[in-house]
């Protein structure tokens, strides 16, 4: 949330950062660093597969649907061409699904680092069950109904319990999945290539990583409480809109069939 969908930039353009912390880790900052750092454009998986291109929401409910039962040769070559696919002409991505599919995502892209945002457990779980509470609200599924691009997000929600269950043992994020994901990181990923970093360190640390200059700019801030909340409610109004919208199209209707019918009986 607090960002929109990103364009890929030209085919065949690097991709060079798999962007592994969890949810509400500074995923959003971290995602607008690496986009002035490395001069291209980054995927957000959760923006993406949720309000981005519809090509690229279906590619992400595929991929989602997929990888907890990709066995067999052909199935895990299909997987990988899903995943290129979506990311080609990004120079990295970034929050879940993503995340969650960072072995599968190396596979495809072997010569990429993984950063993997952090902070503190108790602020984390602070910060992702107010999100959760906003999310996973009885009404939100219903006053969205006929929004197109949110329609999808039953079937979303759905394959992310999937991925959750077969990756951590646990349907949803809870307030130890940051611990299990972070465990999980360490297991997969070598050494080398795997580097924690806290978004309140600010450039230093980053264009370390990197091995890049540090910018003579300001430091980005993104994906605030406050702005988490405001998408929650410009979903909420625009869910309303579009019900009012629906009302008056189908009381036109029973006002022409009425007339309609009177008028031949």
């Amino acid at each position: 949330m607090g960002q929109g969908p990103s364009l890929p930039g030209p085919p065949g353009t690097k991709f060079r950062v798999i962007g592994a912390g969890m949810s509400r880790t500074g995923t959003k900052t971290l995602n607008e660093a690496l986009t002035i750092l490395l001069d291209g454009p980054v995927h957000d998986s959760g923006i993406q597969s949720l309000g981005g291109p519809v090509d690229q929401m279906k590619a992400w409910l595929d991929i989602m649907e997929l990888a907890p039962k990709a066995q067999t040769f052909s199935e895990q070559k299909k997987l990988d061409w899903l995943i290129s696919e979506v990311l080609d002409g990004y120079v990295a991505t970034m929050d879940c699904p993503a995340a969650t599919l960072t072995p599968e995502i190396m596979r495809v892209y072997p010569d990429a680092i993984v950063i993997a945002t952090t902070r503190d457990q108790a602020g984390w779980w602070k910060s992702m069950n107010y999100l959760n509470s906003l999310m996973g609200t009885w009404y939100l599924p219903l006053v969205v109904l006929w929004l197109h691009k949110t329609q999808v997000y039953g079937i979303w929600r759905e394959r992310f319990h999937q991925i959750m269950l077969w990756r951590y043992n646990q349907e949803r994020i809870e307030e130890d999945t940051l611990r299990k994901h972070e465990e999980h990181l360490r297991q997969v990923v070598p050494p080398e290539k795997l580097f924690f970093y806290e978004v309140s360190q600010g450039w230093e640390p980053l264009c370390k990583i990197l091995n890049v200059p540090v910018p003579d700019r300001p430091f980005p801030h993104n994906n605030s409480k406050g702005a988490a909340a405001q998408t929650f409610r410009d979903h909420i109004m625009a869910g309303v809109l579009s019900w009012l919208f629906m009302l008056m199209v189908f009381s036109m209707v029973i006002w022409f069939v009425r007339n309609w019918l009177l008028e031949r009986f």
